[in-house]
């Protein structure tokens, strides 16, 4: 039978990697801000609904590459350090190697404080004027504001779950090392 380590190592990396779904999830979709008519923000494009037209918005319907350097720099880097911490935390299942084990765990802390970056700094970006009365111009402050959309939410949800498998990771961390410290006499 598993050992208690092995089990919470188990369930980091599946929940890690339900961390990583939503996360790639979220940076690959365009609403982390929404304004309930098909006006949407996301990372790297910005997309105009049917009511948008050159005249009111400045644009045409359709998605336009648009890039937040910061959140979307943040996102992609944590998501890719979460994909490297699941992958190291799954070799460390099959090979037994505590390096491998204590890699893991930074990696995922790591992840964890740069998708938190991510959405903290959103949370500021999506209260500028600009954003927040999306997609009417900066003078025009008439129109409803927008609000944070699923693609945000995913990003949070996806925190939550990655700092869960942290816990059990860092829980299994702490096991594995009790269990070798008993083992060596010390």
């Amino acid at each position: 039978m598993p050992n208690a380590g092995s089990i919470a190592n188990i369930f980091a990396a599946s929940v890690g990697g339900f961390a990583l779904l939503l996360l790639i999830i979220s940076v690959g979709t365009t609403t982390w801000a929404d304004d309930g008519n098909g006006d949407t923000v996301g990372l790297f494009r910005r997309c105009y609904g049917n009511n948008a037209s050159v005249a009111t918005v400045g644009a045409d319907p359709g998605c336009y590459s648009y890039n937040q350097v910061t959140q979307g720099g943040l996102s992609v880097f944590g998501l890719l350090l979460l994909a490297f911490g699941v992958i190291t935390t799954i070799l460390y299942i099959f090979l037994h190697r505590e390096i491998i084990l204590l890699g893991s765990l930074v990696l995922f802390y790591f992840s964890s404080m740069f998708v938190m970056a991510a959405y903290a700094t959103w949370g500021v970006y999506s209260r500028d004027p600009a954003t927040y009365f999306f997609p009417a111009n900066a003078t025009n402050f008439q129109l409803p504001y927008t609000s944070l959309g699923a693609s945000y939410n995913l990003c949070v949800a996806a925190h939550y779950f990655l700092w869960t498998a942290l816990t059990a990771l860092a829980f299994g961390v702490g096991y594995t090392y009790g269990q070798g410290s008993d083992t060596s006499g010390h």
